[in-house]
């Protein structure tokens, strides 16, 4: 931030309405009780100007309760306080909180061929090699979404077991089918009960494509009414050009971007049992045993998920999440690769997912500085004379260190914030806290408090 105030383009800052009132007793009629506002001083505004080139200031006006603008109100507050309201800072240019694709970091090993994509959980921006690609087929990576409605549907605490599913002879033809098709399964024999639990670490684990329609007949009693769900789940997301024809993946209809996978991946992990039931180098089922998992890197260097996907239109696919660090702060990067081919398409993708994730801590940052003294705007109590025609001001400063996690020509957000309380004349303290400065880029936050370095005389 360095000066900057880790505020970028797109800075909205609400600057709340000061409410003052002017009586000398609380029997004064509501007419003379004059509005007053916080004001930000023209050194911050040069400052801001200087370094983003535009600015948004939003004034509210807030009243005073028992004024003439609320007359239902009955005043019964002592005449000498000031009241400190805050307002919304109205609608940004965009969600705060949606995924944004960019391309802002430098030197990425991207793949030679292929899609990659790479974001990190919490900040709502991935870069992508290709952002602009068509979707692409992603064999087993469908059944990330699969986990994803069941859970949904059938939420699970991390270690819980869920409810019983048996198999049924529908389940056991699904999977003579995928054997003769050549697709990945997990044995299954006829009235054997699984738990959901189960059934998902044999669907994302061994990426068992039978459990898949046993679980997708089970959550919405055909294939297809569940993967019409799927869809709307996906569409819900804003997973663009994203479409499932199946909950297995094995069909080259099963589409969408290595940026869209991304995100479902960041939206999937999110869930701890979700994030749980990936985190298995293998698994031990009751009829098939013990199966591991085709994401050989879990378990090893910070690799905590999710999945890999191999079919001949869609070649090596993957993704990977693995815990890296940036400074002190542990963050969890999610990379995704698909179209990956050579005599290992897997270890391919694998390999390049790697290297994409550890390509990324040394290019984030912990952007920190000291905002000790800059003033944001000021006080005039209604108690204080009025000389040459002007009240006297008492400056509203930033007391603190700003310390945030950014990404690269990201825009972190500023809010400034006064507390909804009164403040009497004689309750006014040099130092007291009268609200917060909040810059958030994603779900990292870092706040400055608010003071009164002079506080007004009680007259």
């Amino acid at each position: 931030m360095k000066v900057r105030l880790a505020i970028a383009a797109g800075l909205s800052i609400a600057i709340v309405a000061v409410s003052a009132l002017l009586s000398a007793g609380s029997s004064a009629p509501t007419s003379e009780y004059t509005q007053l506002y916080a004001v930000p001083s023209s050194g911050l505004i040069r400052a801001l100007h200087a370094q983003i080139g535009t600015l948004t200031i939003r004034y509210e006006q807030s009243h005073y309760p028992g004024s003439s603008h609320t007359p239902n109100k009955p005043f019964t507050a002592n005449p000498k306080e000031s009241m400190l309201t805050s307002v919304s800072s109205g609608d940004p240019a965009r969600p705060v909180n949606s995924i944004q694709l960019v391309s802002s970091i430098k030197g990425i090993p991207w793949p030679a061929t292929g899609e990659a994509a790479v974001g990190v959980e919490g900040l709502n921006f991935i870069e992508s090699n290709l952002p602009d690609n068509p979707p692409v087929p992603i064999a087993s990576l469908t059944k990330m979404m699969t986990a994803y409605v069941i859970l949904q549907d059938h939420p699970l605490s991390p270690g819980e077991n869920g409810p019983a599913i048996r198999v049924d002879e529908a389940d056991i033809e699904t999977t003579y089918n995928d054997e003769l098709n050549d697709e990945t399964i997990v044995p299954i024999v006829h009235g054997e009960v699984l738990t959901e639990k189960q059934a998902l670490e044999g669907l994302m684990v061994h990426s068992a494509c039978n459990l898949a329609y046993v679980l997708a007949r089970w959550d919405s009693g055909t294939a297809s009414a569940f993967v019409a769900k799927m869809n709307r789940t996906a569409k819900a997301l804003g997973l663009a050009s994203t479409r499932y024809v199946g909950p297995a993946g094995f069909s080259p209809g099963s589409v969408s971007t290595a940026a869209s996978l991304t995100k479902l991946a960041m939206d999937a992990m999110s869930i701890p049992a979700f994030a749980r039931i990936v985190d298995h180098p293998e698994i031990n089922l009751p009829n098939a045993g013990v199966l591991e998992n085709y994401v050989s890197a879990i378990g090893q260097n910070g690799v905590i998920g999710v999945k890999s996907g191999f079919t001949y239109q869609s070649e090596g696919c993957v993704v990977l999440a693995a815990v890296r660090y940036i400074g002190n702060t542990q963050v969890t990067m999610i990379a995704t690769v698909t179209g990956q081919g050579g005599m290992d398409p897997l270890g391919s993708a694998q390999n390049t997912a790697l290297a994409i994730i550890d390509s990324i801590p040394s290019r984030l940052f912990i952007d920190s500085t000291d905002l000790s003294g800059y003033i944001v705007g000021n006080i005039q109590p209604s108690w204080l004379k009025v000389h040459s025609g002007k009240k006297a001001q008492y400056s509203i400063v930033t007391s603190g260190n700003l310390s945030l996690l950014e990404w690269p020509g990201a825009d972190p957000r500023v809010t400034i914030e006064f507390g909804k309380r009164y403040y009497t004349c004689n309750i006014l303290h040099p130092n007291i806290q009268v609200g917060t400065m909040t810059a958030s880029l994603g779900s990292f936050t870092s706040e400055v408090p608010l003071v009164l370095p002079h506080a007004p005389p009680c007259r």
